[in-house]
């Protein structure tokens, strides 16, 4: 998308304002001349309450006449003026109000900007698209976790090496596109993601009412303008979210053939290292990168096995729920075993446990049929997801919103919403 800060162009507001400002200085200009004048006028006159009056004849005359005419003359612009101010001020008001809104547009642009982007300033840049993509088109952030086991409460556990459960982890956590993000948030719920964050994730609070932050209303209201206007055509989020089933089932199985390819490239350097009778730490390590890419490849196999099995509704839970619903989703590589399960799954056992909970509420267990029960509460479950449900208004089985669901009637299919409704109910 081209932004530009749009000229000024000489219109029919500017007009009056240019001819308000020459007939202010032919005023300023007629008075000064009176004073001047006066004061160059050497004879004494006398005070105008004692000075004699002007007959009749005369005031009644070509001086009347004279005034009467500027006054019917001011009478008609004004008369005219008039109703061409009613005729154009709504086209003002909205050229007004457009060129506004292109201007903050492009500063949110600036404010999302990284130094890849056009827009890109080194002062005011937030780097937003480090995370989001230049587009909005999502991407990753490197991320560092803090232990939270019990035993990492322990001060001799932490920063031990020989407690590697207490050791901070490094991951690549998966930011999501914003160019779909108004097809399923409305603008108050995205700024206030962008006030107050997402707290436990790489999203900062930005928001000076965070007490965090750094940006007034007026810099969220940009972002929210630059989001709004980088979102693709709905046909085509539509058409892409439907594509993601597809996408999620073809990773997971790419996921398997990079195992085997990294694999097999590690047995065959294992290979020539014993053919070259290199020393016993060099094969040793080579053993042990070869069973952790074996492990790898277990993990990535187990995980395939899963998705190719899985039904519709259970991929588009992966693909659009699971990132709040399911924990450690954002960065969860199904090729790495070390990495932390949810619902007290012991590490090392993939995959990840649908529905577990994380910054929304925990699904699995029945819990869904708690809140939802009956067919009465599938229709509402259907219904909570399709529209959501405004902050403060219940929902379910005495149930609050907070506002911060999402809503998919936009993106997907009434089939495919019945299709994740159904799974989650499932759990």
């Amino acid at each position: 998308m081209s932004l530009h800060v749009p000229t000024l162009a000489i219109s029919f507001e500017n007009a009056i304002v240019l001819l308000n400002v020459v007939f202010a200085l032919a005023v300023a200009g007629f008075i000064l001349y009176r004073v001047v004048s006066l004061r160059r006028n050497p004879e004494p006159r006398p005070p105008l309450n004692l000075a004699p009056g002007m007959p009749d004849d005369v005031l009644e005359g070509r001086k009347l006449e004279r005034v009467l005419g500027w006054a019917l003359l001011f009478t008609l612009i004004l008369a005219l003026a008039l109703p061409l101010y009613f005729l154009f001020e709504p086209t003002r008001q909205a050229k007004a109000n457009d060129t506004f809104l292109k201007q903050s547009i492009v500063r949110g642009a600036t404010l999302f900007a990284n130094n890849q982007s056009p827009y890109y300033d080194a002062t005011t840049s937030l780097l937003c698209a480090n995370c989001h993509g230049v587009h909005g088109e999502g991407g990753s952030t490197a991320y560092t976790l803090q232990p939270e086991a019990d035993i990492c409460q322990l001060k001799q556990n932490q920063s031990n090496p020989n407690v590697p459960q207490c050791l901070p982890q490094q991951v690549a956590w998966q930011a999501p596109a914003l160019n779909t993000e108004l097809w399923r948030f409305n603008r108050d719920q995205v700024t206030d993601v962008i006030t107050y964050g997402r707290p436990g994730t790489p999203m900062p609070s930005w928001g000076v009412a965070s007490g965090k932050g750094v940006l007034g209303p007026q810099g969220i209201d940009d972002l929210v303008n630059y989001i709004e206007s980088i979102q693709i055509p709905l046909k085509k989020a539509q058409q892409d979210a439907t594509a993601a089933v597809g996408a999620f089932r073809d990773q997971a199985a790419q996921y398997v053939t990079s195992a085997q390819s990294q694999l097999a490239q590690a047995q065959q350097a294992q290979a020539q290292a014993q053919a070259q009778h290199q020393s016993a730490a060099v094969l040793s390590a080579y053993q042990n990168e070869v069973a952790q890419l074996q492990a790898a490849l277990a993990s990535a196999q187990a995980n395939n096995t899963l998705v190719q099995g899985a039904s519709e509704g259970a991929i588009l839970f992966r693909v659009n729920c699971a990132r709040c619903h399911t924990q450690n989703w954002s960065f969860y590589d199904p090729t790495k075993l070390s990495q932390p399960q949810p619902c007290d799954v012991p590490a090392g056992t993939p995959p990840v446990v649908m529905g577990c909970g994380a910054f929304g509420p925990a699904l699995y267990a029945g819990r869904t049929l708690v809140q939802f029960p009956n067919t009465l509460g599938r229709s509402q479950q259907i219904n909570w997801v399709t529209v959501g449900i405004p902050a403060q208004q219940g929902y379910g089985i005495r149930g609050i919103s907070s506002g911060r669901m999402p809503h998919y009637g936009n993106l997907l299919t009434p089939k495919q919403i019945a299709e994740i409704v159904d799974y989650e109910r499932s759990l």
